[in-house]
């Protein structure tokens, strides 16, 4: 498969989220404070999702109607999985006590996929649903950005790309700067400032760039020594940046992080091959994301605390769990992926199928 790599960065990116979900119910402080590298998952989703689209992109130019087919394609492509995880966050949180987050207005804007606008709706109906939000926004500026950019990197090379990294940097930094002026503290991490759009934006621009120079440009050859040694260096100055909670370079982390996905998912990209049980668990990663925060933070969080004064019981729980619980929640995502996720694609479709025929005006009459 030509794109097996993607699904396996799509692999790597959720078992890292579900690891940082997962490590935040253990009692050890060590565990809960380091835990947060995962968080650089979500970037690795974004980048894969720039790479992609810019793909889909280019295999449609020629496409009828083609603006409209690709908000449908959008459309379809995140709403029906993210509206079952609305009916069940909601049943699951207000069953429980906790639904004084859906308000009226909150689960609209989440219906309507227009949260990653609205602080008091972005990650309250549907758990880390602000990615969702974010990368609606990035559909939006999608068919913006990637001629900009496109036309820019035929013009003056790569050059354009890393100009274009920088611009976009700097547009984050200075979301930054603003926020800390009006707030008086840096961006918290994982709030609405630090996920949203604007500082997100780099990852976005390194994901098309890293499509338009290594895939359509075929340059960005992979030297895995390398490429492998200067991510680790990135994702290491994230770690340290979570671990040692350094603020005034917390809102800088996507940007870190989505240079080291470039460079290490260039080096899968060399690799060929079949996507193994690595990819299949990307290509339902979707439905994983969504449904995983149920067990992770329910029954989970439930029976590591029953063990909190039983020495060392979390210690030797700590892999056997997690993995038992991938391999719990992978069936369960791919029935949400086949009976939810494909048919809302191949429903998305026929919508644009439908649209793409020609309508017969009525027929003149004489008088």
């Amino acid at each position: 498969m030509q794109l097996a790599f993607v699904d396996r960065l799509r692999g790597i990116a959720i078992l890292l989220v579900i690891a940082m979900h997962y490590l935040q119910v253990f009692a050890s402080p060590v565990l809960r404070d380091w835990n947060e590298i995962g968080q650089v998952g979500v970037q690795l989703f974004f980048v894969a999702s720039a790479f992609t689209l810019c793909l889909s992109a280019d295999n449609r130019r020629d496409e009828p109607k083609r603006l409209l087919a690709y908000a449908i394609r959008r459309f379809f492509r995140i709403a029906p999985v993210y509206y079952v995880g609305i009916a069940f966050y909601a049943w699951m949180f207000i069953v429980s006590g906790e639904g004084a987050p859906y308000t009226p207005g909150n689960v609209l804007a989440n219906v309507l996929l227009v949260h990653g606008l609205i602080p008091a709706a972005s990650n309250t109906i549907v758990p880390g649903g602000w990615t969702i939000g974010t990368e609606m926004l990035f559909y939006v500026a999608f068919p913006v950005l990637y001629p900009a950019l496109e036309a820019a990197w035929q013009r003056w090379g790569n050059r354009a790309l890393l100009a274009a990294f920088a611009l976009s940097l700097l547009v984050a930094v200075a979301w930054q700067v603003a926020f800390r002026e009006l707030y008086g503290h840096w961006l918290p991490n994982n709030g609405y400032a630090y996920g949203s759009f604007i500082n997100q934006l780099p990852v976005f621009i390194a994901g098309m760039g890293w499509y338009l120079a290594a895939w359509r440009g075929g340059g960005m050859t992979p030297r895995p020594a390398r490429d492998l040694a200067v991510a680790a260096l990135f994702f290491a100055a994230c770690w340290l940046i979570l671990g040692l909670e350094l603020y005034p370079f917390g809102g800088i982390l996507p940007s870190l992080a989505a240079v080291g996905w470039v460079l290490a998912g260039n080096v899968l990209r060399g690799q060929g091959g079949e996507s193994g049980w690595l990819g299949a668990v990307g290509r339902v990663s979707y439905s994983l994301y969504l449904i995983h925060f149920a067990l992770v933070w329910r029954p989970s969080a439930w029976l590591l605390q029953s063990l909190a004064d039983v020495p060392y019981a979390q210690a030797a729980l700590l892999v056997p769990l997690y993995v038992a619980e991938v391999a719990l929640l992978y069936p369960i995502a791919r029935l949400v992926w086949r009976y939810v996720e494909q048919p809302g694609n191949r429903l998305g479709q026929k919508v644009i199928d439908w649209s793409a025929k020609p309508r017969n005006s009525a027929p003149n009459r004489a008088g």
